[in-house]
This record gives C-alpha cells, structure tokens and sequence, in this order.
C-alpha cells in the first residue's frame, strides 16, 4: 500500500512539474517500469494529438480550396498555400493530390512506438540534455550537440530542440516530406482512400529506413505496439474526429 502511495504521489508531481515541457523531471525515473510506461504513452499521446490537429486543419484548408487552381496571388489563401509548399516540398503550387499524400496524421501508435524507441523511454542523453525524443540529427553545430561516439570523420550533430512539442513536430514533418518515408505515405493513402482505419502497427512496417538496424527496428516497433496495445490510441484518435466531424456537419444541417 505505500509502494502504491507513493507511486501516485510521484505521478502526481510529474503532471505538476511538466509545465515547460523541456523534458522529464527526476520523479519520472523513480517510478516503477509500469507506471513510467504508463505515464510515457499518456503524456505523449496527448502532444502527439496536438500536432495531428495541426495536420488535420492544414489537410482541411487544402480540401477547401476545391482544387482551385487560379487563387488571387494576393489573397491569403494563395500565401498559405504557398507555405504548406515548401513546408511539404510539392512541387507544383496546385499539386493538390500531392498535398493530400503529404499532409495526413502520423497514426499515435507509431509515434509512440517511435518515441520509445529512439529516447530508450526517456532515459537518453539527447532526450534529457536536448529534447530530442526521436534522434533528429542536423550538420548545423549552432543547434546541435555532439554524439558522444561519432564516428570518426562524421560530421553530424543531434539536434537540440527548445522544448519537446519541437520535436514531435519535426518529426511529423520529416515522415510527412521526406523521399525516405514514400512507403509509410503511400500505404497511409490507401487507407485513407478505402476508409480503413489509418494503422500504426501496419504502417511501423515502412519504417526500416529510419533506422540503421533496419528490418530489426520494425521488429522492436512492432513489439512495443503489441504488447501495449498501442492501436487502441489510433482507434480512440481517429474515432474522436469522426465524431467530432459528425457533430459539426450536424450544425451545419441545422443553421
């Protein structure tokens, strides 16, 4: 009973100290295994909604200009436009298939799995020292801190990030835009265009080249999603918006 006591105290705190969102306080490594895995896909999977309402609004805007392809160049849905271009690297300005490829949700399972991974749960140096939750690296030393094992003659940097949202939003945009990850976005179209449920376990399938281990990092992803069962936050997700986007075509009905 005080194992448990005190075990909910420490919880307690975590929430309270986590308001700058710059990490995890020293609390969340005296927690129990369970309750540190608990707390980890709690707190994540919150932020990772965060960002994939970002995405959900950017895709929306997209669908509203109804594939016009002669917007005003001075109006603002003509700027805005022009920004998710080159923050998703379409080519064409009216490539409007393309932006739909692009800007989708990364299921919460996968990111999760991901985050696991790539922070060893929060306990690396690069997520204690740079909130760097999914191994962001960069060339740029001004933003960056040095691997404590480089390679010789490797020039690379971890990147450091201001808080730990950053990163989750880097890392939703790399997935998002990179040729790498051309896999994870095609067969997230398909399930997107069969309305199937956007899988996180299925999709950890496309992720060998995130990691230099390869079809073994599918493996330790896919281990995570299972013995968790990860899936029930992207069916709580997405379950979530379609009800939401029930209620408001509903209003609309009624106005």
């Amino acid at each position: 009973m005080k194992k448990l006591l005190k075990s909910l105290i420490l919880v307690s705190v975590l929430f309270t100290t986590l308001n700058a969102d710059t990490g995890f306080p020293n609390s969340y490594y005296k927690l129990h295994v369970s309750e540190q895995k608990k707390f980890f896909f709690n707190y994540f999977n919150e932020r990772i909604e965060i960002e994939n309402r970002k995405i959900l609004e950017e895709r929306a805007f997209v669908k509203s200009l109804n594939k016009n392809k002669n917007l005003d160049p001075t109006s603002k849905e003509y700027k805005r436009l022009e920004d998710l271009k080159i923050k998703y690297k379409v080519q064409s300005l009216y490539n409007y298939s393309r932006y739909l490829e692009r800007i989708d949700i990364i299921p919460p399972s996968m990111a999760l799995a991901q985050a696991a991974t790539e922070s060893g749960w929060g306990k690396s140096r690069f997520f204690k020292k740079a909130n760097n939750i999914f191994g962001h690296w960069t060339y740029n030393p001004a933003v960056g801190m040095m691997p404590l094992r480089r390679p010789s003659g490797k020039k690379h940097f971890i990147r450091i990030f201001p808080n730990l949202q950053a990163s989750i939003t880097a890392y939703m945009k790399n997935l998002n835009r990179t040729g790498a990850y051309y896999e994870f976005r095609l067969k997230r179209k398909q399930m997107r265009d069969s309305g199937k449920l956007i899988d996180g376990m299925k999709l950890s399938a496309t992720m060998s080249k995130y990691s230099g281990i390869g079809h073994d990092y599918i493996k330790i992803l896919k281990s995570i999603i299972r013995k968790s069962n990860l899936v029930n936050f992207d069916k709580e997700f997405q379950e979530k918006i379609k009800n939401e986007n029930k209620e408001l075509i509903q209003k609309e009905g009624n106005k």
